[in-house]
C-alpha cells in the first residue's frame, strides 16, 4: 500500500514540477514578447499622445472662439493647428529624426497641457485673456506678414533671392496644343 501512495506522490511532485516548468516558461515568454514588443507600444502611445494633444487644441480653438464667430474663421484657426501639429513633424524629421517619437511626444503633451490647463488657467486668472486670445490669431498673422515683407524686401536688395521659373511654363504649350486638337478634329 505504501507502494502506491509513493507512487502516486511522486507522480503528483512530477506533475506539480511539470506545471511549474510551463508556467516559468510562459511566464518568460510573455516577459519577452512584452520587452520585445516595447518600443512599439511606446511609439503607438507616442503618437496616440500627440494626436489626443492636438485634438483638445482643437477642441479649445472651438470653444473660445465658437460662441461669437462664424464657422469659417473657427475651421481656419483649427486648420491652423493641424498645420502646426504636422509642421513639428517635419522639423522633428528633418532637424532630429533620431528623436522624432520622443518630439512626438513631447509635442503631444505640451499641446496637451497648455489646451487642458494653460488656456482654462488664463482664462479664470487674468481679465484680459479674453481679449488677448481673441487678438492672437490676427496679431501672428501680421506680425508673420511683417517678417516675411522683411526678409523678402532684404534677400532682394542683397540679390540674394533666386526668381524661380514662372510656374506656367507650360500653359503657353498647353494652349497651342488644344488649338492645333481643336483645329484639326473632323466633326
Amino acid at each position: 500500500m505504501s507502494a502506491i501512495i509513493y507512487r502516486l506522490v511522486s507522480a503528483v511532485w512530477k506533475a506539480i514540477k511539470l506545471l511549474a516548468q510551463f508556467l516559468a516558461i510562459l511566464l518568460l515568454g510573455m516577459l519577452a514578447a512584452l520587452l520585445f514588443a516595447l518600443p512599439w507600444v511606446l511609439r503607438l502611445a507616442s503618437l496616440l499622445v500627440w494626436l489626443l494633444g492636438g485634438f483638445l487644441v482643437i477642441q479649445v480653438v472651438q470653444h473660445v472662439y465658437g460662441a461669437n464667430t462664424p464657422a469659417s474663421p473657427i475651421l481656419a484657426l483649427q486648420f491652423a493647428v493641424i498645420f502646426l501639429m504636422v509642421a513639428w513633424i517635419g522639423v522633428l524629421f528633418k532637424k532630429a529624426p533620431l528623436f522624432t517619437w520622443g518630439g512626438l511626444l513631447l509635442g503631444g503633451l505640451l499641446s496637451g497641457w497648455i489646451a487642458w490647463q494653460g488656456v482654462p488657467m488664463m482664462m479664470a486668472r487674468w481679465q484680459y485673456a479674453d481679449l488677448f486670445l481673441r487678438s492672437l490669431p490676427p496679431a501672428l498673422l501680421a506680425l508673420t506678414m511683417f517678417f516675411m515683407t522683411l526678409r523678402l524686401r532684404f534677400l532682394r536688395s542683397a540679390q540674394q533671392l533666386k526668381l524661380v521659373n514662372p510656374a506656367f511654363l507650360w500653359l503657353p504649350k498647353a494652349v497651342h496644343l488644344a488649338k492645333d486638337y481643336f483645329t484639326t478634329r473632323k466633326p
